[in-house]
C-alpha cells in the first residue's frame, strides 16, 4: 500500500502559487492551492514616469513590481542599473529588456547594502514597489541620506469570502502544513481563525513562513510549529518544507 504524500496548503497569489505547487509536487509533496490574496495594477502617473527617467538607479524587491509596471515606466528605466532583491526578481527585470541588473540574493537589508556599496551616496534611486510592503528598504536607504522616489505599481488585496475559504480548506483538506509567503497572509489567517474562534484548526499543523517576521501574527494564537525559511525566497521555503517532511 502506497503511503500518502504530505499535503500542504499554498496560500500565495497566482501565478506564483502554481509555480510553488509544481515545485512541491516534484519534491513528493501534494499541494492544495488556496490563495489568500491577489495582486492588482495601480495607476502610475506621468509625473512618476518622468521622475523615474531622472534617477540614476532602480531598486526592486518583488518581481510583481515589474510585471505590474506600465510600459511607459519600464521604458523609462530600462537602460538604468537595476538592483534586485533576489534572482527571481532579477530574471523578471532581464525579461523586460533591462541589461544592467544585479541581484542581492537576499532580503531588503542585503539589497540596501548592495546599493550602498555600488553607487555614490547622492545618486537618486527609484524604488518600484507595492503599496503593501515592510518599508525596510526605504528606511535603510534613507538612513544613508539617499533620495528615494517611491513608485507603487501594484496592490495586494485579500480575496473575497476569504474566511469561508480558509476554514473550508482547513476542515476538509486533511492538511499537514500551510505555506505562508508573507506577513499579510499570516495576518489574514490569524484574523480568519479569530473571527470564527477556530484557532484549533491549525494547532496540529506545521506552519512554514517566508521569514521569522512573517510568522509573528500566528505565534500569539497557536502552539503549532512555525518554521521559517532560512532566507526569504520561494525556493528556500520549498526546500524547508521538503526537508521537514521527507528527511
Amino acid at each position: 500500500m502506497t503511503a500518502r504524500r504530505p499535503r500542504v496548503l499554498v496560500t500565495r497569489p497566482e501565478p506564483g502559487a502554481s509555480r510553488t505547487a509544481a515545485a512541491l509536487d516534484a519534491a513528493g509533496i501534494e499541494a492544495i492551492i488556496c490563495p489568500f490574496t491577489e495582486t492588482v495594477d495601480l495607476q502610475v502617473s506621468a509625473a512618476s514616469v518622468a521622475a523615474a527617467a531622472r534617477v540614476d538607479a532602480v531598486a526592486v524587491t518583488s518581481a510583481k513590481a515589474l510585471t505590474h509596471a506600465p510600459p511607459a515606466l519600464t521604458d523609462a528605466v530600462r537602460a538604468k542599473p537595476v538592483f534586485a532583491v533576489g534572482d527571481a526578481t532579477a530574471r523578471a527585470a532581464r525579461a523586460l529588456g533591462m541589461g544592467n541588473v544585479r541581484s542581492a540574493d537576499g532580503d531588503a537589508i542585503a539589497l540596501a547594502n548592495l546599493i550602498g556599496d555600488t553607487i555614490v551616496a547622492d545618486a537618486p534611486v527609484a524604488y518600484l514597489c507595492g503599496r503593501v510592503r515592510t518599508g525596510e528598504l526605504e528606511r535603510r536607504l534613507s538612513e544613508t541620506g539617499r533620495k528615494i522616489t517611491l513608485i507603487e505599481t501594484y496592490d495586494i488585496q485579500k480575496v473575497s469570502q476569504l474566511t469561508d475559504k480558509i476554514t473550508g480548506a482547513l476542515e476538509n483538506g486533511d492538511l499537514d502544513g500551510i505555506l505562508l509567503h508573507s506577513g499579510m497572509s499570516a495576518r489574514l489567517l490569524a484574523d480568519a481563525l479569530g473571527v470564527t474562534n477556530e484557532q484549533q484548526l491549525i494547532d496540529k499543523k506545521t506552519l512554514f513562513t517566508i521569514s521569522e517576521r512573517a510568522g509573528e501574527p500566528l505565534a500569539a494564537i497557536t502552539d503549532a510549529a512555525i518554521i521559517a525559511a532560512p532566507v526569504p525566497r520561494d525556493d528556500a521555503l520549498i526546500d524547508t518544507v521538503r526537508r521537514h517532511f521527507l528527511r
